[in-house]
């Protein structure tokens, strides 16, 4: 791929450079070696474990994660010379490009990958990941005999990487929280699926009676109008979560500028005048409000315009006082003000509200256009400003249908 090339020709230019530096540079009291003895030296160095069992291994550390480096596999040779050298520069490069490839050591010390994007491991890591994945999904699948095959496909959005299981009817039945790397969105799956496994779906109702599956406290559906319908998707997650291939994906350029723009152009919370929101909010006329619900021993809350519409909808919290700490985390998020507009594997737009430091992103509500999209988070700015904090009164919880 093209945007990988660019990253590793700065690296491959980096390298040649150092190596000229270090060829220059005299020794102690060692004789010179020839380029044709440093060969042969190198040739008997040569490890006995292939240079590719470290690629293998760079799967698992990359996992947790930020990319690990590209050091655990080598370079292919076609990327080891930079375009546009010289005569004399190509001479004085060659004898050292062979002697690094030949004398590759069984492990070979870590190597910077400041050339890469902090999110994305290597290509080879990449792949040998999907390998895997892949064959443990077939494996599985005609282990279990399944008839009816989902599929976990993955997407680059604003926020990080999500997976997204789909029924063999293209219905998506679930859409993930985001992760930082591919290969971390990779054991997402691994991990959603034991959940499926061992865990069981609640059911909510909200005050709006929207319902939505709640697994584990930790996967979120989507919102339903009936409980039937949630249901009935809770059941074909059920169904599919460990009878679905995995479809590799390689995000695309635009997928990638739009993730590293948003990284990149993040305000900073040092640059907020939190004095002069704090006179702000004091002096405000107050409008709309931040409610805080209690569902079946849980709390939530909701930011509510003055007419009433749903600007932001929260997870639940176990007792009312983290649910106030979420309403203050939210607050400062807003000020502080990275807000992103995404479109979703169901073809919805909805805001993306990052976090201060590394905690989650805020997902705002589902829209069917941008511009409605846009507006909201227009009102979620004004709103925060003037809105009272309410925690909603005995007897108003929602009833079941």
């Amino acid at each position: 791929m093209g945007f990988w090339n660019l990253f590793q020709k700065k690296k491959d230019k980096d390298e040649s450079e150092a190596e000229k530096a270090a060829a220059a540079k005299p020794t102690d009291s060692k004789p010179a070696v020839s380029a044709d003895a440093r060969s042969a030296s190198a040739a008997k160095a040569a490890p006995a474990k292939p240079a590719a069992s470290s690629a293998k291994a760079a799967p698992a550390k990359a996992a947790s994660g930020t990319a690990k480096s590209a050091a655990a596999k080598p370079q292919p040779a076609k990327t080891t010379a930079p375009a546009a050298k010289s005569g004399a520069q190509k001479s004085a490069s060659a004898a050292p490009k062979a002697v690094k490839i030949s004398s590759a050591p069984a492990n070979p010390p870590a190597r910077s990958n400041a050339g890469y994007p902090f999110f994305a491991t290597t290509e080879e890591d990449i792949r040998l990941a999907f390998d895997n994945a892949i064959a443990e999904a077939e494996a599985e699948i005609e282990k279990n005999g399944a008839k009816a095959i989902g599929k976990y496909e993955f997407n680059l959005e604003v926020d990080g990487f999500h997976f997204y299981l789909i029924a063999n009817n293209g219905q998506v039945l679930f859409d993930s929280p985001s992760f930082t790397t591919l290969i971390g969105a990779l054991n997402g799956i691994k991990t959603f699926k034991k959940t499926v496994a061992n865990g069981e779906f609640d059911i909510k109702v909200d005050k709006y009676k929207r319902y939505r599956f709640i697994l584990a406290n930790k996967y979120y559906g989507e919102n339903y109008t009936t409980r039937e319908q949630c249901q009935k998707c809770a059941e074909s997650v059920r169904n599919f979560a460990n009878n679905a291939r995995i479809i590799r994906y390689t995000p695309d350029k635009e997928a990638l500028i739009a993730y590293e723009t948003a990284r990149l152009t993040k305000n900073s919370a040092d640059n907020v005048d939190w004095n002069a929101i704090a006179r702000a909010e004091a002096t405000a006329q107050k409008k709309g409000k931040f409610e805080i619900c209690e569902e079946k021993n849980e709390f939530c809350f909701y930011l509510l315009a003055s007419n009433g519409q749903i600007l932001y909808s929260s997870r639940y919290y176990a007792n009312e006082n983290a649910c106030r700490k979420g309403i203050e985390s939210f607050k400062r998020a807003a000020y502080v003000g990275n807000f992103f507009v995404d479109r979703d594997k169901f073809g919805n737009y909805r805001y993306v509200l990052k976090n201060i430091g590394s905690a989650p992103s805020f997902i705002g509500e589902s829209y069917d256009n941008k511009p409605q999209c846009e507006k909201i988070i227009e009102s979620v700015k004004n709103f925060i400003v003037t809105a009272t904090i309410e925690k909603e009164s005995d007897g108003e919880s929602p009833a079941e249908e």
